[in-house]
């Protein structure tokens, strides 16, 4: 789907999950280059802690799995600052092991932050953005959107959602002035990738070095400026080539072994 880029001026985003990690660099690097931002996430302390380094951005407490608190939240943003122009849907969860051992209420609590949210955030916004006939909406995914792993199945089955969500409400609106862009990201050096490591689960995310989250941070304020469908973060051959092979279970699996080899040889350098 071809999109139009959008005025170079600067924007009044919301991004979700901003406390710290990609979207603590979503928000430094939106401001950097002049938009204004909403930083929601409901862990207080963190958003205290992002206030005293980027001076000038607005927070907010939300819990994305809440319908009711998107809505008081937006309305007493807007109504304190003006209309949104960008919703950044980043927060997420990532509770990794043996699909047969993760409980219920860690898959429960994946699906309603990682797709949930997503959606809770859309519907929120969208009507909005149409009102006012812009607006665009990011989703930050995976690669995992692509490829199934091990030990990663809940996480990995909210992404492959999210990317299909996030394309097919774009297909809704195709000829509406609203922009869709769907940013998936390799590795990055997060909180959430370092719970991983500790607990050595799902091991393949570290066959490749991770990406500092400030990158993550650049292509999304790149696509603020210059919309795009979808984004591969690095943009490198190998995620173009995970991409196409993550249509191939067979092929995937064969290779499995070795990736889980290489992960755990990576962690233990």
């Amino acid at each position: 789907m071809k999109q139009r880029p959008t005025n170079q001026g600067p924007k009044r985003a919301l991004v979700t999950g901003a406390a710290k990690g990609i979207g603590a660099a979503i928000v430094r690097l939106c401001v950097e280059a002049g938009h204004q931002v909403v930083a929601v996430d409901i862990d207080q302390e963190g958003l205290s802690r992002l206030r005293e380094t980027v001076p000038g951005i607005e927070t907010a407490i939300l819990d994305v799995r809440d319908l009711a608190a998107w809505e008081r939240v937006v309305e007493g943003a807007e109504t304190q600052g003006g209309p949104f122009d960008v919703l950044i849907n980043n927060a997420g969860v990532c509770l990794p092991g043996p699909c047969n051992k993760v409980s219920a209420d860690d898959d429960r609590l994946t699906v309603e932050v990682n797709l949930m949210g997503v959606m809770n955030g859309v519907r929120t916004l969208l009507p909005r953005f149409l009102a006012r006939k812009r607006g665009h909406v990011i989703n930050v995914a995976s690669m995992a959107a692509f490829s199934p792993s091990p030990d990663l199945a809940a996480y990995c089955a909210t992404k492959h959602a999210v990317r299909a969500y996030t394309h097919s409400c774009a297909l809704d609106h195709r000829n509406s002035p609203i922009h869709w862009t769907l940013v998936c990201p390799g590795a990055v050096e997060t909180p959430m990738l370092e719970s991983m490591r500790q607990r050595r689960a799902g091991v393949v995310v570290f066959t490749e070095k991770p990406m500092p989250p400030e990158e993550m941070g650049s292509a999304v304020v790149s696509a603020i400026r210059e919309p795009r469908s979808e984004i591969l973060v690095p943009n490198t051959p190998g995620k173009k080539l995970l991409r196409f092979i993550g249509l191939f279970p067979g092929l995937l699996a064969r290779g499995m072994d070795d990736a889980e080899r290489r992960g755990m040889e990576a962690l233990d350098d």
